[in-house]
């Protein structure tokens, strides 16, 4: 079996964690930016009975739905399995690296948490899609999905 030296591992490493970070601060990015816009658009209004009239109109319920998500509950559970897959295979991938390298016990063992990781959200959206289809909501569209929950 060849063996990668420290040197490839870190290029390797940097390569794998690379975009991952830069996913990270791009989503951090545009949610501020989002919220930017949100808070803006609630700055405009004088009172608050203003703000509850302009949530009675449907430009409202497309910014509540803008806060709230607008995620279905599909893409929910499709994101989650995406998610959970490029982790088993990030964590595989690290996995096989550290048991390449000589004595790097500790690579392998943070491949093996990442794989961990990867399962536990392949597991959790496949029990969030049991439970989206038991409760109907994988049949409506994402904003009929919201306007039907159950009251707390």
């Amino acid at each position: 079996m060849n063996h990668i030296s420290n040197s490839d591992a870190a290029w390797i490493a940097v390569a794998a964690l690379l975009p991952v970070v830069l996913y990270l601060f791009f989503s951090a990015y545009q949610t501020r930016q989002r919220m930017s816009a949100f808070r803006a658009v609630i700055d405009k209004f004088s009172a608050a009975e203003d703000f509850a009239a302009f949530l009675q109109t449907p430009a409202g319920q497309k910014f509540v739905t803008g806060l709230s998500g607008s995620e279905s509950p599909a893409r929910a559970v499709i994101g989650g399995i995406q998610k959970g897959i490029i982790l088993v295979l990030l964590g595989g991938g690290v996995w096989w690296t550290g048991a390449t390298i000589e004595s790097e016990a500790e690579v392998a063992t943070i491949g093996v948490l990442l794989i961990c990781v990867g399962m536990g959200l392949l597991i959790s959206a496949g029990i969030s899609y049991l439970m989206a289809k038991s409760l109907g909501f994988m049949d409506k569209p994402a904003s009929e999905s919201r306007q039907n929950l159950p009251e707390r």
